[in-house]
């Protein structure tokens, strides 16, 4: 290799290794920092909303209590002797003055044709010796003889003509024939129990009030009752007991119930609902109902800068539709009726009102 050659060699060479070390010494300006992405901000939650004003909503007392019958007569016989026939069975509708059973009568309708007949022979006796007297044939004495005479045979005769009468025992009240003590051929004893009679229509609905309701009720007021079977009654009150039962502390209430056909029986268990006073409350489905943190019940409300609220509220009772009476919230609101449970207290909302129904 000639000399020109190894001279443009090194030329070539030592240019390469300036260059290299240029970029190394003298590198190009650094690349701007990587901008970070921005982050887009929560979108706020959208909820439903209504806005409700407060009802008119009649409060009630709701008393457990049961069916009573308005009376239980016990039949009882007036003269002794054995049964001769069963004139009403168990169970059977009696009307006042109705015979229940007959008693045998015996010598009794004898005495009695007896006492009738001497009753009248004392009656001649005595107006003849009054006619005798008022002629001055007859003294005072034998006149009053007589008199009392007659006065004695009346006495017999009413008395043997009731014997006659009370051979038939007979239902003092209307009403079921619910117990019958006797039977054919069994002996009555003079007021031994017949049997028993009740009276059902109408009934009554019996509760028990405490001494802070007691207060609120009054004969005459209207109430209603509900049965286990779902059967509605409707009556007034007829009695609110002035003195409190020593065990429980509570007064008996009593609600009178019309009872056409004594379809209602006696005993059975009722839920008294008493109404007492009128308030204002909000009538609400119970599927918007939430729960605190702490368990209170109540719902979410939102407030005029945008901001849901959780408000509790007092349960008052259940409206004919199924919806809910509450109370505890401002006459007027504006009620989160769907998403309520997707917001916090406090938390800003977009309120959409709920379409018109």
């Amino acid at each position: 290799m000639n000399r020109r050659s190894v001279t443009i060699a090194a030329v070539i060479l030592a240019f390469s290794v300036l260059w290299v070390l240029s970029g190394a010494l003298f590198g190009k300006d650094d690349p701007p920092p990587a901008v970070a992405p921005k982050v887009a901000a929560a979108a706020t939650p959208s909820v439903q909303v209504r806005r409700q004003s407060a009802e008119p909503m009649q409060a009630a007392l709701a008393i457990p209590g049961r069916t009573e019958a308005q009376r239980k007569v016990s039949l009882r016989a007036e003269v002794a002797g054995p049964v001769e026939a069963i004139l009403a069975e168990r169970g059977a509708v009696v009307r006042a003055g109705q015979p229940v059973l007959r008693i045998v009568a015996k010598a009794r309708r004898e005495r009695l044709e007896e006492a009738t007949a001497r009753l009248e022979q004392r009656r001649i006796e005595f107006e003849a010796a009054k006619t005798l007297q008022a002629k001055g044939f007859q003294s005072q004495i034998r006149l009053a003889e007589t008199k009392a005479l007659l006065e004695a045979a009346e006495a017999e005769q009413r008395q043997a003509a009731l014997d006659v009468t009370h051979l038939e025992v007979k239902a003092p009240i209307d009403g079921v024939l619910e117990t019958r003590d006797a039977e054919v051929g069994s002996f009555m004893e003079v007021n031994g129990v017949v049997g028993t009679i009740v009276d059902l229509d109408p009934i009554r609905i019996v509760a028990n009030a405490t001494e802070r309701d007691v207060t609120r009720l009054s004969a005459g007021m209207k109430g209603s009752a509900r049965l286990l079977d779902g059967t509605e009654l409707q009556g007034t009150i007829i009695y609110v007991s002035a003195s409190a039962e020593p065990n429980t502390r509570t007064f008996r209430i009593e609600l009178e119930v019309p009872n056409p056909g004594n379809r209602i029986r006696d005993g059975l268990t009722a839920s008294v609902n008493l109404p007492v006073a009128q308030t204002l409350a909000h009538r609400v489905s119970p599927g918007i109902l939430t729960l605190a943190d702490n368990g209170t019940v109540g719902v979410k409300l939102v407030a005029a800068d945008g901001t849901a609220r959780f408000a509790p509220v007092q349960l008052l009772g259940n409206a004919p539709d199924g919806s809910m009476w509450l109370g505890g919230l401002p006459d007027i609101v504006t009620l989160v009726t769907v998403g309520q449970d997707f917001i916090t207290h406090g938390q800003k909302v977009t309120a959409v009102t709920e379409p018109a129904q």
